[in-house]
């Protein structure tokens, strides 16, 4: 835990950095939440409902596990904890038009689902053991996630009903899933891979080369899918041809994120900067680093003023820091001001 932060960061929003304009950094402004007594882990911006607003995960071994709501204006937080203590929550997100959120309880070895009255209802994975790690909508009406503890990928309908899917060796790793074009594809840590899973079950795989895959996977407007390495990002394009664009002075990447052709990256530099990196479809790089080294952004949402929110861990630890962090950047408010 990077204590000089914590102490710095005192209460309340905390405007700390306006970024100054270069033809490599363009500018933006970071903002420091801190929040008392939390893990961050997940963090999802529901647009619509009872829910609507910025959630986030406490994944801890605690009472305190569940999903907590985030006031960005205040910086004020609302825990719902998990009925079975010391669930570890994980990734969180929501089927589009419906109000429910979902979330993985990694250590619980469950899905939960919390209702527009906030109210928590948990279901168990058949296979003991599945360490739960990504969530997201997908198929068949349905939120995909995957076990990467035993090497498969389940679904889980809106009455709680699970489906699994083996899609290689526990040792495969897989990682985080999105959907495309009516198929599931997500990472394996293990392997180096990106698969693809259809809803009958069928599994082929796409290997990316040398380098560690850290995990995320997105996808861009053009339809490409693409994920991070330590120092570098595959594309993998629509006609099945990979490009592997280097992230210099990188060693480790967090979240990423797709936005318009190309994607955003947290990553970590060589001096222990913290950075979101803005990748084009041509492997151009822009930078916005973090006010405070040694942060790299794990997982990101954003909102309709396009504005990043972020949970962040320390490096080298990997330790989630108990701070919600937003970055604004100039172009991304004046395309969405009316």
């Amino acid at each position: 835990m990077n204590r000089s932060f914590l102490i710095l960061a005192g209460f309340g929003a905390i405007a700390l950095t306006v970024l100054p304009a270069s033809a490599d950094k363009p500018s933006g402004k970071f903002t420091s939440f801190p929040v008392a007594k939390a893990s961050p882990h997940g963090i999802v911006y529901h647009g619509a409902g009872p829910l609507k607003g910025i959630w986030f995960t406490n994944s801890t071994l605690d009472s305190k596990s569940g999903a907590v709501e985030f006031s960005h204006k205040n910086g004020k937080t609302v825990t719902h904890a998990t009925p079975t203590a010391a669930a570890k929550a994980g990734s969180i997100n929501f089927f589009p038009g419906k109000d429910d959120l979902w979330f993985t309880e990694t250590s619980a070895n469950k899905i939960a689902r919390i209702d527009g009255s906030r109210k928590i209802k948990e279901f168990a994975i058949p296979t003991a053991g599945s360490k739960p790690f990504d969530i997201q909508h997908g198929p068949n009406d349905s939120m995909w996630f995957t076990e990467s503890g035993v090497g498969k990928i389940g679904r889980i309908d809106s009455n709680g009903k699970i489906t699994e899917f083996k899609v290689g060796a526990a040792n495969d790793k897989p990682t985080s899933l999105m959907e495309q074009s009516g198929a599931i594809w997500f990472t394996e840590v293990g392997t180096g891979r990106i698969g693809r899973l259809t809803t009958s079950g069928e599994v082929s795989h796409t290997a990316t080369g040398a380098g560690v895959l850290t995990g995320d996977i997105t996808n861009s407007s053009d339809g490409a899918l693409w994920a991070p390495k330590k120092s570098s990002v595959v594309r993998l394009n629509t006609d099945g041809t990979l490009n592997e664009f280097p992230l210099p002075n990188v060693v480790n990447t967090g979240a990423i994120f797709g936005h318009g052709e190309g994607v955003y990256i947290g990553a970590i530099k060589k001096d222990g900067q913290g950075a979101i990196l803005s990748v084009s479809a041509t492997g151009k790089v822009q930078e916005y680093d973090l006010p405070r080294k040694n942060l790299m952004p794990a997982a990101m949402a954003i909102d309709p003023d396009g504005g990043f929110f972020m949970t962040v861990t320390s490096h080298p630890s990997g330790e989630s820091v108990p701070a919600i962090w937003r970055l604004q950047l100039a172009s991304e408010k004046s395309a969405s001001s009316p």
